[in-house]
């Protein structure tokens, strides 16, 4: 049967990335090793929107950054001709966290729809997030579901289906507090862009590889990688910088995503006092002198048990 469309799940642990993904595939699960690897991968195809569609459960994790087996495995995939496309799965309750994985994968160059998980635990809290402006900062589609109460997935898949083959990104709407003044302007370009610094060893990285590696794609994934001194990027395709290779620019460049992610938060996450409130009555209890204790073994009893 030809394969009309792969579909990747990514996303943190604990997102309810997998919860998600048996929601589509029910019991028609195929469950398997990663070549060379003992990373679990599972795996299922179903037919919709009148195509083939095989979709992959991703392993867990925080980011891409090629540190252990399971960020490796998932990089590597999302990045082969394998898949078509990335739907990114995020705990709506936790987004600050969840969108630094998000900023990484936009940066592959694939097509990406980013799922919006526990959606009704946001509006437990009292909060909102505006669905509207959250698509303008990322550039791509934006769907909120609820994987334990099934809703939201036929949105989902509607929207992977209608945006496969789309890698370059929607209408890009920044407001940036300290925009950069680059030389070419980026911001119509990419979600994530950087510091004038950052901008031009990137611009003069990607004419280096240019030259070396013509058939390369993605050129600009590349350059940031470099920077950072990934070490399979620096194996694969070096380039002669020395005066932007001896330095790595990786904590910068973590860093300055953050930063976005506080913008991108600050304009999308309405009532957020309303977390920060919650956050604190709950480090209260698991941090005090005397119930701390007592609550952190029952925590542990229900999760052995």
């Amino acid at each position: 049967m030809k394969e009309n469309l792969t579909i990747g799940f990514i996303g943190n642990p604990n997102c309810g990335k997998t919860t998600l993904f048996n929601a589509y595939t029910g019991a028609n699960l195929k469950v398997a090793n990663w070549p060379g690897v003992t990373v679990e991968k599972v795996e299922s195809a179903i037919r919709d929107h009148d195509l083939n569609i095989r979709l992959v459960d991703l392993p867990g994790t925080y980011s891409l950054t090629s540190y252990t087996m399971e960020e490796t495995v998932s990089r590597q995939f999302i990045l082969s001709d394998e898949v078509d496309m990335i739907i990114n799965v995020a705990d709506a309750s936790t987004l600050e966290r969840n969108l630094y994985l998000t900023l990484q994968i936009l940066e592959l160059g694939k097509p990406v729809v980013l799922a919006l998980n526990m959606m009704d635990i946001v509006e437990k809290r009292g909060m909102e997030i505006d669905l509207h402006r959250l698509p303008e900062m990322l550039g791509i589609p934006v769907i909120p579901v609820s994987a334990r109460k099934r809703t939201g997935l036929d949105s989902l898949l509607h929207a992977a289906a209608h945006h496969k083959g789309q890698a370059d990104p929607d209408s890009l709407i920044h407001h940036h507090k300290n925009a950069a003044h680059h030389a070419h302007n980026h911001h119509t370009e990419f979600a994530m862009v950087y510091s004038d610094r950052i901008e031009d060893h990137i611009d003069r990285i990607i004419l280096a590889l240019q030259k070396k590696y013509p058939d390369m794609v993605n050129y600009r994934w590349h350059a940031i990688k470099l920077l950072e001194h990934d070490p399979e990027v620096s194996e694969k395709y070096p380039v002669d910088l020395p005066d932007i290779a001896e330095h790595n620019y990786e904590s910068q460049i973590i860093n300055e995503k953050y930063d976005f992610i506080e913008e991108i938060i600050d304009e999308v996450l309405l009532h957020k006092k309303r977390q920060d409130q919650f956050t604190e009555r709950v480090d209260q209890a698991l941090t005090h002198r005397i119930f701390g204790i007592p609550i952190f073994l029952g925590i542990m009893a229900v999760v052995f048990s």
